[in-house]
């Protein structure tokens, strides 16, 4: 039987991993002199109320319309309710009030406005409420990694089907065929306490002295902290005596790979930051670990593979995209400030 090995994963910068779920209005309240959110299940909340507010908010939730929603808001302002706590970044608490002063004379603007003004969650345990890193999530990276690995090694052409070429490039062509399904990665829990925070994510262009800024709308995320550890288990099983797989998967090999890939990727990404006039990333440490790229945000370049890049570039609105075989032509970074914010705090 092979053994599971135990492995640690430790944030160095802010990570979310979307899990198709946002906190709710009727799900938190904000603190504002602390700058805090209470997050909580809205039916512990509700059994909290008197019966007039009760009535108040069924009569707010029944409109159905785009004014109730600022109705909600406002309800739940001055209501206090103990629940998880987690941290906002310095510009949300303004960004709060500015929302919810919004005159309702102006429907398009607020519905532009409150349809930007919802907090996307990092994946969570629904038990505990923790943040947790799903292994596909690390799968996923890993795979990214021993395909570029791949690629150095039996060089193919540039091909249009990205699934054809994985399929190619790990002598493969069905599941049964692909190493892949050999490796086994659990989610990875939390060790110890683990803060998670609310933060901009902004885009920033790559070019120092480019003429416009970056266009893409901000986006208000929930992050996983830096220092935050995580454990969880990797197994790469050997194949069957009568497989048909034709390389199959060991683990000195997933993890060089993934150390050479995301390495070059962390210093290609050190340069680009350092020439947009944007601080790089330090980590205590850094060096002793195997780098890994995970989440949203985590750049184009860290989800394809090398020599068969076509990243698409946005180019304004009415405008054709275009398609980079190098790279991405922005960062997305994390901000205490939706926008006039200083690069240096990025």
């Amino acid at each position: 039987m092979i053994e599971e090995k135990r492995f640690f994963i430790k944030t160095l910068a802010p990570v979310h991993i979307g899990c198709d779920e946002v906190y709710e209005p009727t799900g938190f309240v904000i603190d504002e002199d602390r700058g805090v959110l209470h997050a909580f299940d809205p039916l512990d909340f509700l059994r909290g109320l008197s019966g007039p507010e009760r009535q108040q908010l069924s009569f707010i939730c029944r409109k159905g319309t785009v004014e109730s929603i600022l109705e909600l808001y406002k309800f739940m302002r001055g209501k206090r309710f103990e629940g998880r706590h987690v941290a906002v970044c310095r510009g949300f608490v303004g960004h709060y009030r500015q929302t919810l002063s919004m005159r309702i004379n102006d429907l398009k603007k607020m519905q532009q406005e409150l349809n930007r003004f919802f907090i996307s969650r990092t994946a969570f345990n629904p038990t505990t409420q923790q943040p947790f890193i799903p292994g596909s999530s690390i799968k996923g990276a890993l795979r990214t990694a021993y395909l570029n690995g791949r690629q150095r090694v039996k060089p193919l052409p540039p091909a249009k089907d990205a699934t054809q070429l994985e399929k190619n490039l790990l002598d493969g062509g069905a599941f049964e065929t692909d190493p892949f399904r050999l490796l086994k990665v659990s989610d990875f829990h939390p060790v110890g306490p683990c803060q998670t925070k609310v933060i901009y994510a902004v885009n920033e262009k790559k070019q120092k002295d480019a003429k416009y800024r970056a266009g893409g709308p901000y986006q208000i995320l929930e992050v996983i902290e830096p220092s935050a550890i995580f454990v969880g288990t990797i197994q790469v099983l050997p194949p069957l005596s009568n497989s048909i797989i034709k390389t199959p998967l060991t683990e000195p090999a997933v993890l060089e790979s993934t150390a050479s890939f995301y390495g070059k990727e962390k210093r290609r990404e050190d340069e680009e930051l350092m020439a947009a006039g944007l601080p790089p990333l330090h980590g205590e440490h850094i060096e002793d670990g195997i780098p890994l790229r995970i989440g949203r945000h985590c750049g184009a370049e860290s989800l394809t593979i090398e020599g068969h890049r076509r990243i698409r570039i946005m180019q304004g609105r009415d405008k054709q995209a275009t398609v980079s075989t190098r790279g991405a032509t922005t960062f997305w970074l994390a901000a205490e400030e939706p926008r006039n914010y200083q690069k240096t705090t990025l």
